[in-house]
């Protein structure tokens, strides 16, 4: 059977046109369209079933997709493992980080990734770490970066940074007129606008709020985005990480970030990945580099 026919019915089922999948595959139309006849003889089925300026799938066609699907792709991760046993770094890793951390982390980390491993790839998947833990323990993830230390014994784990929170109030509120740092303690007379449950960052919110005996609002945010434009204007005050208040981000106007004084409260950092995974090997060193391209992020 061949490899390339089984390309060119993969690609006819994602464009569902043969001259759209041809130009997919920088080939000429008549010949995909002889490679997948030759294909549906050998099989002696009909893949596709073609009518006057329609072409579609027949069933058969779509279960000789489904396991063509699975044969690419197993295809793929033998080149990438002949090239990891070259360089181990020629590697693609799928990470998974969670929402209130991914869309900070990302632009920090991936200049430095790119300069020191330009033949590694990283793919990010953003979920929130219930789901992450879920995909990583399945093997959809290689991967991920969680607020907690993963127990189990197949499971490698390794401390990467922490990260301080900062205090988000309105301009118009008691702390919008100073610059100066602020003792936690001073949130015992506050409400504190905290995330929706399934957020990780709500554990620590709420670890906060329980220490210094501050209320938490009635009202929750789905995101650390909604959450700034909830403060602003706002009584209650909230918590964010470091990451979310360093340039590029830019904050809304009528918002004002005060930091606490020592000891600060912060979030610790982990990356969780499976021993047994091909990648194993280094990802010890992809905790490195994100440990060092975030060190500066808990100053107590």
């Amino acid at each position: 059977m061949n490899i390339k026919s089984l390309e060119y019915l993969i690609a006819f089922a994602k464009e569902e046109s043969f001259t759209k999948a041809a130009e997919r595959m920088h080939v000429s139309q008549p010949t995909l369209s002889t490679q997948i006849k030759k294909l549906e003889d050998l099989l002696g089925v009909c893949l596709i079933e073609r009518t006057p300026g329609k072409q579609i799938l027949t069933p058969a066609g779509r279960e000789v997709v489904y396991y063509a699907n699975r044969i690419h792709a197993d295809i793929s991760n033998i080149y990438q493992a002949a090239r990891r046993l070259e360089d181990p770094w020629s590697s693609t890793v799928v990470l998974g980080v969670f929402p209130t951390l991914c869309p900070y982390l990302m632009p920090r980390i991936m200049p430095v990734l790119r300069k020191l491993k330009p033949n590694f790839t990283v793919r990010f998947v953003e979920e929130k770490s219930a789901t992450l833990i879920e995909m990583l323990h399945s093997g959809q993830i290689d991967a991920a970066i969680l607020s907690e230390r993963l127990t189990e014994s197949t499971l490698r784990v390794k401390h990467i940074f922490d990260e301080d929170f900062v205090l988000a109030a309105s301009t118009n509120s008691e702390f919008g007129h100073q610059s100066t740092p602020i003792d936690i303690s001073q949130l015992s007379s506050q409400k504190v606008l905290l995330l929706e449950d399934g957020h990780c960052m709500r554990r620590s919110m709420v670890d906060v709020c329980q220490k210094v005996g501050a209320k938490q609002s009635e009202f929750c945010a789905t995101s650390l985005e909604t959450l700034r434009y909830m403060v602003v204007g706002s009584k209650d005050v909230t918590l964010l990480p470091r990451l979310a208040i360093l340039p590029p981000i830019v904050q809304p106007t009528g918002l004002t970030i005060r930091e606490f004084n020592s000891p600060k409260p912060y979030r610790s950092l982990y990356l969780n990945w499976r021993a047994a995974s091909p990648v194993d090997q280094i990802m010890e060193g992809v905790g490195k580099i994100i440990s060092g391209a975030c060190a500066n992020l808990h100053k107590n």
